[in-house]
C-alpha cells in the first residue's frame, strides 16, 4: 500500500529525532527513481536514508546495500554538488500531507552556507523528489511537470508550492462537531467516510468503522486517532498481501499484527521482498523476451529445415525415374509430354507413366532429373548439419530460459546477461572501452551422505566452469535427462560414494531442472571424464556416454 498521512507523520517524528545534525557524506542513485543519502550522525553512526520517488514511494533508513551504475545520473551529480558535506536540520511533514521535508544546510556555489530543502512527495501519480534552494525556487526535480498536464507546475527555476489540498476537510482541521456530522453522513460505510474526510486511508477507515460501530463511536475513534502517537505495525494475512499501518488493526481475525520498534525497520522489511521480486522481474524480463523470440525463430527455422529434409529424402524416386527414362530412350519420342514405360527395376515389370518436359529431348529430361537428384543429395547433407546445429542452439536457449526463471538475485541475472552478450544474443550496455566486471563463481554447495560435497551450477557459464575446469576426471557428473537444468558434480576425493550419496546428488540435479515439479525425475550420471563439450557448442552444452539413469524425487539433502 502507499504510505498514508499517519505513517508519514510517524516517520517524520522518528527521522527528525534520529537524523538531527547528521552529515551528508555521499549521495548515490542505484535506480532512476531512488536516491540514497549516506549519512553520519553522532548517535546513529553511519546510516543510509532511502528516498524512493517511484513505485512504492517511501522514505526510511535502510540496511540494504545497492549496486550503483558506473555513470551516475545527472540528478545524482547535482544532488552531490548541492548536498555533499551538508547537515540535516529537521525532517517534517507539512500540513499532514503525504510528503516529507528534509531541511538541511550546505555550502552554495559562492561558498556561503545556505539552507535548502529536499522534499519527497509520496502521492501516487504526483510522486516526486524536489530540491528547493534558499529562496524557495526549485533547483532540481526527479519528475518535471509542466503546466499543461497539472495545475501545479514542477520545473527547475519555478517557485515551489505545496501540492493542492483535497476538496474535503482534513481530519486535523475539523472541529469535533463538524467531524460528528461527517460521521453521521457516512454512517457505517468506510468508503463514504474516506470520501468525506481527508487524511484517512481505506484501511484506517474500515478500522474506525469496525471499532466505533455507530456514528458517535466512529467520531470518538477518529478524535482519539488524530491525538494518538503513530506506532509501526506490520500486518500479515493468511490470504492476501501483507500490509502496514500506524496502529494495530483488529478488524480481520485472519491478520497477524506485528509491532516494530520503528517505522524504518518496518518499511525496510516490508519493501525488501516486494521490491526484490519486482527488480528480478524487471532485470530478467527483457532477457526472457529476447530469448523467447530467439526460441520461436529457431523453432520455425527447424520446422522448415525438417520439411525440406523430408523432401530431399524422396530424391531416390527422381534417380529411379531418370534411370527409367535412360533405359527406355528408344520408346520415347521428342515432344512427348508423358509416356508409359516398363519399369525394369521392379521384378513384376509394371507399366508406369512418366511426365516429361516436351521442350527437352529424352536425354535432357533424364539429365534434368539426375541434376535435381544431385542437388537434393547435397541439400540433405547440408540440412542434416544445419538441423544438428539448430537443435544444439535451441537446447542452449532452453537452458538460458530455465536459468533465468531459476535466478535468485540480481547478480545471477547480470551474469546471465554477460554470458548472452559474449554469445552475441544481447548487445552490451556500455559501448565504451570499459572492461566488463569479472563474473563470480559461486555454485550451490551441498553435503550428502558420507560427507561428500556436491556442487551445482547456477547458470550455463558456471556449469562449464564446474564440469570442465573444477571437477576431477573421476568425480561424478549428474544432469536431468533431456531437459534444461543445472550440472551437478559429486566430488569423490578418491573415495567410493555410497548408493545414498549418489541418490542425494541425483536428487539435487533433479531439484534444479525445468521438470522439478514432477514427483520423480530421470537423472543421468557418469564420470566427468566421459562428459565432452562439442566443438563450437554454447556454454553448458555437453555430450556424455557410458552413463546410468536414476529415477529420483527432486529434493535437497537435509541440512546439518
Amino acid at each position: 500500500m502507499a504510505l498514508d498521512s499517519f505513517v508519514i507523520g510517524g516517520l517524520a517524528e522518528e527521522l527528525n529525532a534520529r537524523l538531527e545534525n547528521a552529515r551528508v557524506d555521499k549521495v548515490t542513485m542505484p535506480r532512476r527513481d531512488r536516491v540514497i543519502l549516506h549519512l553520519r550522525s553522532r548517535d546513529e553512526g553511519n546510516v543510509r536514508l532511502l528516498l524512493c520517488a517511484g513505485a512504492g514511494a517511501r522514505v526510511h533508513l535502510t540496511r540494504e546495500k545497492f549496486d550503483n551504475p558506473e555513470t551516475p545520473p545527472m540528478l545524482c551529480m547535482l544532488l552531490r554538488k548541492q548536498m555533499a558535506g551538508g547537515r540535516i536540520l529537521s525532517v517534517t511533514q507539512p500540513q499532514h500531507e503525504r510528503l516529507l521535508d528534509i531541511r538541511f544546510t550546505a555550502v552554495d556555489e559562492l561558498g556561503v552556507m545556505a539552507e535548502k530543502h529536499l522534499i519527497c512527495e509520496m502521492m501516487g501519480r504526483m510522486t516526486n523528489l524536489i530540491l528547493v534552494g534558499p529562496e524557495g525556487h526549485i533547483v532540481a526535480c526527479m519528475h518535471p511537470v509542466d503546466q499543461e498536464s497539472s495545475p501545479r507546475a514542477v520545473q527547475p527555476g519555478l517557485l515551489y508550492r505545496l501540492p493542492p489540498r483535497q476538496d474535503k476537510p482534513s481530519l486535523w482541521d475539523v472541529s469535533p462537531e463538524t467531524l460528528a456530522a461527517l460521521c453521521r453522513e457516512a454512517g457505517d460505510d468506510a468508503g463514504r467516510l474516506c470520501d468525506r474526510i481527508a487524511g484517512l486511508s481505506p484501511l484506517l477507515a474500515r478500522e474506525m468503522v469496525f471499532r466505533g460501530g455507530d456514528a458517535e463511536g466512529v467520531c470518538r475513534e477518529l478524535l482519539a486517532l488524530r491525538e494518538a502517537k503513530p506506532a509501526p505495525w506490520l500486518l500479515r494475512r493468511d490470504k492476501g498481501k501483507p500490509d502496514f499501518a500506524a496502529m494495530e488493526i483488529r478488524q480481520d481475525l485472519n491478520t497477524n499484527c506485528i509491532k516494530y520498534d520503528n517505522f524504518s525497520d518496518l518499511l525496510d522489511d516490508f519493501y525488501r521482498e516486494q521490491t526484490r521480486a519486482q527488480d528480478l522481474k524487471n532485470l530478467s524480463g527483457a532477457l526472457e523476451r529476447t530469448m523467447t523470440t530467439v526460441r520461436k525463430r529457431l523453432q520455425r527455422k527447424l520446422a522448415g529445415q525438417r520439411q525440406e529434409l523430408q523432401a530431399a529424402e524422396e530424391r531416390e524416386s527422381l534417380k529411379r525415374t531418370a534411370d527409367l527414362i535412360t533405359a527406355n530412350l528408344y520408346a520415347i519420342r521428342p515432344g512427348d509430354k508423358s509416356v508409359t514405360l516398363t519399369d525394369y527395376f521392379d521384378p513384376a515389370l509394371p507399366r508406369v507413366q512418366v511426365e516429361l518436359d516436351p521442350t527437352l529431348t529424352p536425354q535432357e529430361n533424364a539429365q534434368r532429373l539426375f541434376g535435381k537428384y544431385t542437388r537434393l543429395k547435397r541439400a540433405e547433407e547440408a540440412l542434416t548439419r544445419q538441423i544438428g546445429l539448430g537443435e544444439r542452439e535451441l537446447e542452449y536457449v532452453e537452458n538460458v530460459l530455465y536459468t533465468l526463471s531459476a535466478a535468485g538475485d540480481a547478480q545471477q541475472i547480470r551474469e546471465i546477461r554477460e554470458e548472452l552478450v559474449q554469445a552475441g544474443y544481447v548487445r552490451p550496455e556500455d559501448k565504451g572501452r570499459r572492461k566488463p566486471r569479472p563474473l563470480s563463481y559461486a555454485p550451490r554447495a551441498f553435503t550428502v551422505a558420507g560427507g561428500f560435497t556436491v556442487l551445482c551450477g547456477r547458470n550455463n557459464r558456471e556449469n562449464d566452469e564446474l564440469t570442465h575446469r573444477r571437477a576431477g576426471k573421476n568425480d561424478i557428473w549428474f544432469h536431468a535427462r533431456n531437459v534444461p537444468g543445472s550440472h551437478a558434480v559429486l566430488f569423490t576425493q578418491g573415495r567410493e560414494p555410497s548408493d545414498e550419496a549418489l541418490r542425494q546428488a541425483a536428487s539435487i540435479a533433479a531439484y534444479y531442472c525445468s521438470t522439478s515439479g514432477q514427483p520423480r525425475v530421470a537423472v543421468d550420471y557418469t564420470l566427468v571424464r566421459r562428459v565432452k563439450k562439442p566443438q563450437g557448442a554454447g556454454p553448458g552444452m555437453v555430450n556424455y556416454f557410458d552413463f546410468k539413469t536414476a529415477l529420483v524425487p527432486p529434493e535437497l539433502p537435509p541440512a546439518d
